[in-house]
This record gives structure tokens, sequence and C-alpha cells, in this order.
């Protein structure tokens, strides 16, 4: 209202001349008066809120005086509207009967008389008529009474800016907004608020739009300092991921394989692990954990089900007699209550829906290091190092992920990841030798012991050597686990 208020004050007052309506008055040349309309017409179209409607109208009549035109709203002057009817129905009956004036003073007088339709008033009719009514009257009121109350929560959606996104085509042209657009923040926010709940619905047009908006999305900047930025875009492509893994591997992958930055390959590669992750477990459990939240910066640690599965549970080390001891963080106090024995819960079957597609999506991973082996850009110097170890981390997370799903295509999936990863196992990475030793624990457990044993008198000797001088504490830990585990097998093997 102030605003209003200080508009009309030099429209009411002549101090502003039509030369200033034409005069540029932005970066854009927009003139003056394009820029009062643009704004008389957006508190127009507000239908819920009076004021604001009335600040425009009033902002209209004053630029229109002005400007030499005549405008009025029968909105803005009600009392003035129906005055002017009384008058001239006055003077038709006055032209039709002059001699009846007194009669006309009296309709005069009649028609300024106010009724009030609230208040009591008694009719000519009988006491019994009168209690009918009344009985009536209490009866509707209980009817209403037992009506449901109308719900006060607003959403505050005709308060928008923009109107939220209702297809991925909406999201798609909102997140393309230029620069230039006066409402782009507004756009790129609606968008991304609403986009992951749209692909939830599995619209018509979700295999036509994922490509295109996957490669949006990854390469999407945070233009406007955006507070939720980061996890809204996180969760779209996470959610792309679930309902569309295929077209989402295939777009992420053709996009690590252009000139892109180590932090968008890096995004890419954790996009389609949190997917693995997310597809291979029941929905509830994954809403629980915390692989939604995982980002690039995160995406450079062990999956914590691949390091509980391995031993390699996080905790705090603590020397007791010259020992270490590695104790949970999260461990719970020694109790001596003896409590009753709760009762079992009921097994829950959950199907692993990363089994069928996960040859798929790994070995479109293989064929990108084998299509781009040769490019430096990718694969040389320290990003190319830090790429191969989330590489193949990546890899190990896929196969573990795949590894509760009852197919013989789990076993050759670790064969080709346990001798993809032994290709790398002398690198002067210690990130990389990590991710190899990774791997290679992750596929020993799925291969047959005819390859593992056929292969072993190489990568034995690597394993002794690791877990007693490498520099490396990780390296050295998964060495030493590697070979109890195979031993344990062999053992295994033999009793049988």
């Amino acid at each position: 209202q102030f605003v209003t208020e200080f508009l009309l004050c030099p429209l009411r007052q002549n101090l502003i001349s039509q030369g200033d309506f034409q005069r540029g008055m932005t970066s854009d040349g927009t003139s003056l008066a394009s820029t009062l309309v643009q704004g008389v017409t957006l508190r127009l179209d507000i239908s819920l809120s009076q004021p604001i409607r009335m600040d425009g109208m009033r902002i209209a009549e004053a630029m229109a005086s002005l400007l030499g035109q005549h405008l009025r709203f029968d909105e803005l002057h009600p009392a003035i509207e129906e005055t002017m009817d009384g008058k001239e129905e006055e003077t038709k009956v006055d032209q039709e009967k002059k001699p009846r004036k007194g009669r006309n003073r009296a309709i005069r007088r009649t028609r300024q008389v106010m009724i009030d339709p609230d208040a009591e008033y008694f009719t000519d009719e009988s006491d019994s008529s009168s209690s009918h009514n009344g009985s009536s009257m209490n009866s509707s009121w209980g009817e209403e009474d037992s009506l449901e109350a109308y719900s006060l929560d607003d959403d505050e959606e005709d308060l928008r800016r923009v109107a939220l996104p209702r297809t991925l085509q909406d999201c798609f042209a909102y997140l393309v907004a230029p620069d230039s657009d006066n409402l782009a923040c507004d756009k790129q926010q609606a968008a991304l608020m609403e986009l992951a709940r749209l692909v939830e619905t599995k619209p018509f047009d979700l295999i036509d739009m994922t490509s295109t908006l996957v490669r949006v999305l990854l390469h999407l900047e945070d233009k406007f300092g955006l507070s939720m930025f980061a996890d809204k875009k996180w969760e779209c492509l996470l959610a792309f991921g679930i309902h569309a893994p295929l077209d989402t591997c295939v777009q992420l992958v053709e996009e690590m394989k252009g000139g892109v930055s180590l932090g968008t390959r890096l995004e890419a590669l954790s996009i389609i692990a949190a997917t693995a992750e997310r597809l291979s477990v029941s929905p509830n459990l994954a809403q629980c954990s915390q692989t939604k939240n995982m980002t690039p910066a995160s995406s450079g640690t062990t999956s914590t089900r691949l390091k509980i599965a391995l031993g390699l549970r996080e905790g705090n080390d603590k020397e007791v007699g010259g020992d270490v001891v590695t104790t949970s963080q999260a461990q719970a106090p020694v109790s001596k209550t003896r409590r009753w024995r709760q009762p079992r819960a009921d097994p829950k079957t959950t199907t692993n829906n990363f089994g069928p597609i996960a040859a798929h999506m790994i070995y479109s991973l293989f064929a990108l290091m084998a299509s781009t082996k040769e490019n430096a850009s990718i694969w040389g110097g320290s990003t190319g190092e830090r790429f191969l170890s989330e590489f193949i981390k990546t890899l190990s997370i896929m196969v573990d992920c795949a590894s509760a799903y009852p197919s013989h295509a789990v076993s050759a999936l670790a064969t080709d990841l346990f001798e993809l990863a032994w290709s790398f196992h002398d690198a002067n990475s210690v990130e990389v030798r990590r991710s190899v030793l990774l791997a290679m624990a992750t596929c020993m457990q799925m291969m047959p012991m005819d390859v593992l044993a056929s292969n072993c008198r190489m990568w034995l000797p690597f394993l002794k050597e690791s877990s007693m001088r490498d520099s490396d504490e990780e390296c050295r830990k998964l060495s030493t686990i590697m070979m109890g585990s195979f031993a344990d097998m062999s053992r295994r093997q033999l009793i049988e």
C-alpha cells in the first residue's frame, strides 16, 4: 500500500508528464508506462486479495487521467454507481408522472431505508407459523454445526510469483529460463521443488524427457544462491535414477565422456552408485538411510554396507596395554539386567530391483573405460588417479548391490571386475591401490573357486607383501582380510 500511495501522489498532482512515461527506466529500455502497466496487470490478476486489486485499479485510473483517457472501474466505485442508477430511475419517473410529485417523494424516501437482513422482524401471520419457522431455523443451525470445518492450512500458491510446474516440460522450461528473465530465480526454485515429485508419479513422457533433464540438472549451476540448491538437485537426479535407471545411466556415461570437470564426473558416479543402493533395498529402508544425502564429496568413502561386509566398520582406536583396540562409536553400555525375550518379527521379503539391470549399468561403465582409455584429460595426472579410484569404488558398490540377486551373471560381473582391478594393483596412488583391494575383496566372495585358485599364484604374493609393507594402513588391513577370506574359502572347499 505504501508503494501505491507513493505512485498516486505524482500521478494525481500531474508531476509526471507524458514524455516521462515513454522514457526508458531500466537497463533493457523498458519504459515507465510499460513497467506501471505490468504492475497493474499483476495486481488485477490476483482474485483472492481484494485490497491488492483495488490498489491496481487506483493506479490505472490515475494513469488514464494523466494520459487524457477515461477509465473507471465499477468495483472501485460501487456506491457512486448505485447513486447514479437511482438518479436515472428517478428522472424517468419524473418525466412519466410529473403531476404525482408526492408519490415520487415517498418512493425516494423508501429507497433510502436500509434493511438489516439479520434483524428480527414480525409479520401478520399466526403464532403457530412463527413457532414453526423458529423450529425450522433451529434445525438448520443444527445441520450446519454437524458439517466439517474448513481447513485453515493455506499453501499460499496464489501469492507465488510463478505457478508451480505441472509437467516435466514445464520443469524444463523453468530450468533453462534465460538470466535476463526477471523471474528466472523463482522458476528455478519452483522446478527443483516439484521435479522429484513429478518423476515419482511416472508421467507418460518420463522416458522422453529423462535424457534432456538429466543433462540439464547435471550441468545446472547455482546462479542465485539458493539455500536448498544442492540437496534438491541431488534429489531430482536420484529420482530419475530410481524411476528411469537405464536411461539415466546411459546419459551420465555420455556426459562423462565429454570435456567436463572432475567434479561433474564424480557427481555422475555418485548418482549411479546411489541409484544401485536404493534399487537393491526396500523403499522404507532406503528412506531411513543417508544415501539420498550423498554428495560427490562423500562419494569418496566406501559404502557403509560394504564396509560392514568386509569388517571395516569405523570406530575409535584405544590403546590398552600397548595394544590398539577398535571400539564402535555407538557401542551400547554393558548391562547386567535380565530382560524378557522379545517376540521375533516376521521376516519380510524385499525385491532387488537392481539385479535385473545390473549387467547393463555395470558394463556401460566398462564401455566408458574401453572407449576413453587413451584420453589423458580423463585418466591422466592426479585428476585421472582420483577419477579412477572413484570409478573402481563405484563398480564395487554396484557389484555388491547385485550380489543378492539370484543370477549367474553376478559371478561373471565379479570376475570381470576382479580382473579390471588387478590390472591397477601396482599403482603409485594410495587411493587407487585402496580401491583396487576393495574391489578384489568384494568380488572374491562371488567368484567361482576354480577361477580364484587358478590365479591365486599371481595375487597371493602381492597380498602378503601388501599386508606387511604397504604405506597405507587401510591397504594393509584389506590385504589381511582378503588372505583370511581366501583361506576360509579353501577350507570349505576341501571339506565339501
